[in-house]
């Protein structure tokens, strides 16, 4: 374990140095290899021996999906393909962590995520056309389902795994839709790349 989770940490100091120097064809070799990390770090875990572990492992893999659609900055079919990834391996996580023994959501927590969604679209609203509009609202919606029920499951690595994704893509948002610049790699790739460890690491049986 120690040596996979070096391995997939070393990949990700690679695709992250790609990223900040906008290497593409490096982004190309190493984003792939960092979304295949995240699975095998599950299934060394023993993500298929549970129904917990193999819905997280069937999440990751729509996200790995995602992960390569969204490789084009210039494709708005291939983003929207990515968003439609993630949204669909989101769904699943949430029905993954609704496994969880003491899962419990409570309006505590509900209300600080709802507002933190709505504030995030109402900033984003103008910067995007019809379109766009839409397709982040909805996804906007299956995150903050998923940030939820993460909190609501009681345990602190899947809590910390959907708030790290959903911070991440906030990010994303700011790179693609307000200002595309290197630095945004410096929080999307250690936050993305770390809640999907997360996730990962929580089928651990």
């Amino acid at each position: 374990m120690t040596i996979s989770l070096f391995l997939y940490a070393a990949i990700i100091l690679a695709l992250l140095a790609a990223e900040y120097r906008e290497d593409i064809r490096a982004q190309r070799l190493f984003k792939p290899l960092a979304a295949l990390g995240f699975i095998l770090l599950a299934l060394s875990c023993g993500a298929l021996e549970t129904l917990y572990g193999q819905l997280i492992l069937a999440g990751l893999v729509f996200c790995a999906f995602g992960d390569v659609f969204l490789l084009s900055r210039k494709s708005q079919s291939l983003f929207i393909l990515g968003m439609a990834s993630f949204a669909i391996g989101h769904v699943i996580y949430c029905f993954a962590l609704r496994q969880i023994d003491g899962f419990s959501v409570s309006h505590v927590i509900i209300w600080p995520v709802i507002i933190v969604v709505c504030a995030f679209f109402l900033y984003m609203r103008p910067k995007l056309n019809i379109t766009m509009q839409l397709m982040v609202g909805i996804y906007a919606l299956i995150i903050g389902m998923m940030v939820i029920y993460a909190l609501g499951s009681g345990r602190l690595i899947p809590a910390f795994a959907g708030v790290m994704f959903a911070a991440s893509d906030i990010f994303v948002a700011r790179d693609r839709f307000v200002k595309a610049e290197p630095i945004n790699a410096l929080a999307i790739t250690p936050l993305y790349f770390g809640a999907q460890a997360l996730f990962a690491l929580s089928t651990q049986i």
